[in-house]
């Protein structure tokens, strides 16, 4: 806080510094709508967790010693909380610290046995904990009455807030009990840096003697406690106050200001604020549902703000941001050059309705999403999209197209926007006598070894599936209520049909979190096995997974019985023809152009890759089928290769031949043609093709 921001407070407002054990009066902390709800991460309650605990082991305290948390900026008022008027303390700042410490200390209590905290009022001669209230959720204030007490079940938590408070107890818990060697910030590992033998009991009763103020030896823990005068703009000060602090970001900056009462006429405010604050929950948290966000973005570790995507798009969609720089807090000064418009012909202040023509943007923008959302076909393929790298605005550019007025209309732009991005640019070759394609014939030019080409690989493989999806959903459309009108004449109607299709949407959130990739179907390589413990590892493996089609073999089983008894030397060289003849049984001894065709390419998830390695094609297919029971999603196409069920594949089960290779090609070049023929237009580029 600057010096002046310091003297005007001084001048105006109350500057003091109280007591955990002061609040401790049973008194009301009113959180308002303008703020965004707890988020706080493990690192940050580990952090206030070791600070304190730190804190009671020092030797140089004094009686007058304290520990002092941020400030804690309020505003004394009255306040509409569970349906009556009652005073109350409105947060301006410092909320995540004060509903930690809230939770900590119920933490506390329940760790040493106390029942309720009227038991603990009993026993320090209080009135009982703070309570704190959230506008915008009023029912999580029973459920935080209730925190620390009992454990906060799965239907307790029916918002993100919620999950980061049941996350914090959680933390608090791990943070006492975990062992230092596992857990290096544990309070173990910072109880031993003082020579002190650990004991939790002790930890517990050190803590809550300092949050009650009980030790005089101790001290006690305070925060800096701003009070503004109770006529101030409570968000101007929300926002000089957290101007320059790491954890405000644009999003919370511009709820502020979407949330400031000058933005509202008087006999309305409360009721639009309200409005606005349920309605940015409502995308908040539907945004926090990882199927929705990730058919829409391809951050899935982003935490905190997914609305800004929304945000963004209103952004990119003004004519008038062409050319603005987008670095830094840009979008929040987008938004509060609107919101902060001063309108000559009105008497005073903001342009009256500024705020509900943007609120109105985001919620249309959230409908659109949410309207794609409903709709299998067009989720699957805005999602492939999303994952080449458009944006929203992208994608609703497609949307508003000329001639766009159904959700037919849509799907087929998208498809032909698939058409032009992804499958176009795929060269497509003719005559391959290495592939085994006649002069004549035409085959798809990708490469694992050409880094250009195996770029386009997912993106193609991806497509492939959801054509699959798509065309499963238009048949099974196709055989549901065929003589219901009313549902043929509107694409929004949700019906028997929605929920049976539903089903097909694919899951881009597996991409995002389990790291899909290019896998060869049969091994990468023949020779990548030198160590003899390796490879008779691996020859046991391929034993199992072919069992007498192997150990029939008489090549095999010969060399079998005469690596035992042999020297090292003479053992290596067994096992390596051992190894070679393996490859030839499974005819897995191709060329590096065979192995490495997009005919021998799949898309699977980076925990099966790893556990593939070099395996061969039969080995491959038990781990699979383990996976799939275990309940990894694998992409139909992928399963349909190794259960062999390819148009034209060979019906050996264990192996993966060059036949089998050229079946699974001709398959993916006839889905391109069809795909191509069916969306073609004179504005669509010609696809490359190479003799």
């Amino acid at each position: 806080m600057t010096k002046n921001n310091m003297n005007e407070i001084c001048n105006c407002n109350v500057i003091k510094q109280v007591k955990v054990s002061d609040l401790l009066d049973d008194r009301l902390f009113f959180i308002p709508s303008y703020q965004r709800g707890y988020r706080w991460t493990k690192q940050q309650v580990y952090d206030l967790c070791n600070d304190l605990l730190e804190y009671t082991l020092r030797k140089d305290k004094t009686q007058e010693s304290f520990y002092s948390l941020q400030p804690l900026i309020v505003r004394e008022g009255r306040f509409e909380i569970n349906g009556e008027l009652r005073d109350a303390y409105e947060v301006i700042d410092g909320q995540q610290r004060l509903t930690t410490v809230f939770l900590l200390y119920r933490f506390l209590a329940k760790g040493l046995r106390y029942e309720s905290l009227n038991d603990v009022s009993n026993d320090y001669n209080n009135k009982g904990l703070y309570h704190v209230y959230y506008e915008t959720r009023p029912d999580d204030y029973f459920l935080l009455e209730k925190t620390g007490f009992r454990r906060l079940t799965n239907q307790d938590v029916r918002d993100i807030d919620m999950a980061h408070v049941s996350n914090a107890l959680h933390y608090m818990s791990c943070w006492l009990e975990n062992e230092k060697g596992n857990d290096p910030d544990c309070a173990e590992a910072l109880f031993n840096l003082y020579d002190e033998e650990y004991n939790k009991k002790t930890i517990k009763q050190k803590l809550f003697d300092l949050l009650n103020d009980n030790d005089k030896q101790l001290g006690s823990v305070q925060f800096i406690w701003y009070e503004i005068d109770a006529t101030k703009d409570a968000i101007k000060e929300f926002l000089t106050e957290n101007k320059g602090k790491i954890g405000l970001t644009d999003t919370e900056k511009i709820r502020a200001l979407f949330m400031q009462r000058s933005n509202f006429e008087n006999d309305i405010r409360n009721l639009k604020q309200l409005s606005i604050a349920k309605d940015w929950e409502l995308v908040e948290n539907t945004l926090h549902k990882n199927d929705f966000w990730s058919f829409v973005s391809n951050d899935i570790s982003l935490e905190d703000g997914r609305i800004n995507i929304i945000f963004k798009y209103i952004f990119d969609n003004d004519s008038e941001t062409s050319g603005v720089s987008q670095e830094g807090d840009y979008l929040f000064r987008y938004y509060y050059r609107h919101l902060t418009k001063k309108d000559k012909t009105a008497k005073g202040s903001v342009v009256v309705g500024s705020v509900d023509s943007l609120w109105k943007q985001v919620m249309d923008c959230f409908r659109m999403l949410q309207n794609w959302y409903y709709n299998p076909k067009i989720y699957n393929l805005v999602g492939l999209l999303v994952k080449h790298g458009y944006s929203i605005k992208n994608i609703s550019d497609i949307y508003n197209r000329d001639g766009v007025n159904t959700h037919d209309d849509f799907i087929y732009e998208l498809n032909r926007e698939i058409r032009s991005v992804i499958i176009n640019p795929i060269t497509i070759s003719k005559g391959n006598a290495e592939l085994d394609i006649k002069e004549d014939e035409e085959y798809i030019h990708l490469f694992f070894d050409n880094s250009k080409e195996k770029a386009m690989m997912p993106d193609l493989l991806r497509f492939i599936n959801i054509r699959e999806m798509n065309k499963t959903i238009d048949q099974a459309l196709s055989e549901i209520d065929k003589e219901d009108d009313e549902k043929k004449r509107s694409d929004l109607m949700r019906g028997a049909r929605d929920v049976i299709s539903h089903i097909y949407r694919f899951p881009f959130e597996a991409l995002d979190v389990f790291g899909w990739d290019i896998e060869h179907i049969d091994s990468a390589t023949t020779n990548s096995l030198t160590k003899p413990k390796e490879q008779e590892d691996w020859l046991l493996g391929a034993e199992k997974a072919l069992g007498e089609k192997l150990l029939n073999d008489e090549y095999y089983s010969k060399q079998r019985t005469n690596k035992e008894n042999v020297d090292d030397e003479k053992k290596k060289e067994i096992l390596n023809a051992m190894v070679t003849r393996v490859y030839e049984i499974v005819e897995e001894d191709d060329s590096k152009l065979r192995k490495n065709w997009i005919g021998n390419l799949t898309l699977l998830d980076s925990g099966t890759n790893r556990s593939y390695k070099n395996k061969i094609f039969a080995w491959k297919k038990e781990i699979l089928q383990e996976r799939i029971r275990s309940g990894v999603f694998v992409p139909v196409c992928t399963q349909n290769i190794f259960n062999k069920v390819i148009p034209g594949a060979t019906h050996i089960d264990w192996k993966w031949s060059h036949e089998d290779k050229k079946a699974y090609h001709a398959y993916l070049l006839k889905v391109i043609n069809e795909f191509k023929k069916e969306f073609a237009d004179e504005n669509t580029a010609t696809e490359k093709i190479t003799d």
